[in-house]
């Protein structure tokens, strides 16, 4: 009896410490979306999977970062008040993950110190890395895919880190990853990695599942895995209806996403449909080698338009479309 309640103690001496070590997410400081009306310059990034030379070309072409260490994988920001906001899928395929997360925290408090602002939402890469998938097909994939996944393993230990302490709950990459948003609104578009879910919902209870998955902690199940939501849906922009209602519901004039290559047609270019739907994942990864960079950007101009445009390192600049801002986006 005396050994079953030391075994019992123990038990719960192991529940109670793993419960006050477990991460908990200020949702204040660290909100489900980010909405912002108003904005002057916005820009937009797709899924850049671990091409450190096609990010910083990227940044290049739009004009809002510098690099500024080589060795360090560091950038100045020169975009002032510009709003710069990546889809997600830093990592995988590429050589860089660990260093491109290192590049984008060390510019997301440099932007902020001069007026700007860097969103990053959530990939579904971000939420493979987080539960398993990534290190699991690095170990079993018997085809040329399997360096793409080991490629993330090995950036973080090439530094001198410990690969699943750098992404766990505790360490400086778990972390930060788990307080991404799921999506963004800015001046009245909706940008997120997959898309529109398959059953149109409001930005409200996609917020509600999201803090209900983040908070159980567990990202092999809920809104991380379900291939018909937002991080994970292809497919849905060839339904016209689909699309009209999910904008409908939630109350925004388009959606920007990524996770798709050459979703809208050509792939290595940013695409656009019916001026609702923008299309930023260029396949800029060497594993892809569809393109060397670019990015979206959208102005806001004195007339209360948004004039959008595609930018590239290597081929010209090209105007995608202009629309009337809607009165709920200022």
């Amino acid at each position: 009896m005396k050994n079953f309640r030391i075994a019992v103690f123990l038990l719960l001496l192991v529940f109670v410490s793993g419960s006050l070590f477990a991460f908990s997410r200020d949702w204040e400081k660290y909100p489900a979306y980010v909405e912002i009306t108003g904005a002057n310059r916005v820009c937009a990034i797709g899924d850049i999977h671990g091409a450190f030379e096609e990010l910083t070309a990227s940044l290049n072409a739009l004009n809002v970062a510098k690099l500024s260490s080589t060795e360090k994988f560091r950038f100045d920001w020169i975009g002032k008040d510009t709003v710069l906001v990546f889809t997600g899928d830093f990592n995988d395929r590429g050589l860089n993950t660990k260093q491109i997360y290192d590049a984008i925290i060390d510019l997301q408090s440099k932007a902020a110190k001069t007026g700007g602002q860097i969103i990053v939402t959530l990939g579904n890469h971000e939420a493979m890395l987080l539960n398993g998938q990534i290190e699991n097909w690095a170990k079993t994939l018997t085809s040329h895919k399997k360096q793409h996944y080991q490629n993330t393993i090995d950036s973080f230990t090439r530094d001198g880190l410990d690969f699943h302490q750098a992404i766990s709950e505790k360490g400086t990459y778990g972390i930060w990853i788990r307080n991404r948003p799921l999506f963004a609104v800015v001046n009245g578009y909706m940008f997120v990695h997959g898309g529109l879910p398959k059953v149109p919902t409001t930005k409200s209870n996609l917020a509600a599942s999201y803090r209900d998955s983040v908070t159980k902690g567990d990202y092999s199940k809920g809104i991380f895995m379900n291939h018909d939501m937002v991080l994970w849906n292809r497919d849905w922009w060839k339904d016209d209806i689909l699309v009209s209602r999910n904008l409908k519901v939630l109350g925004v004039m388009g959606v920007v996403f990524g996770h798709t290559v050459g979703a809208l047609g050509t792939k290595g270019t940013i695409q656009v449909k019916d001026n609702r739907l923008i299309s930023i994942d260029i396949g800029m990864t060497p594993a892809y080698g569809n393109s060397n960079g670019g990015g979206l950007e959208i102005l806001r101009t004195d007339s209360g338009r948004l004039t959008f445009t595609a930018f590239y390192p290597d081929r010209p600049s090209e105007h995608l479309f202009d629309i009337e801002m809607s009165a709920s986006a200022y």
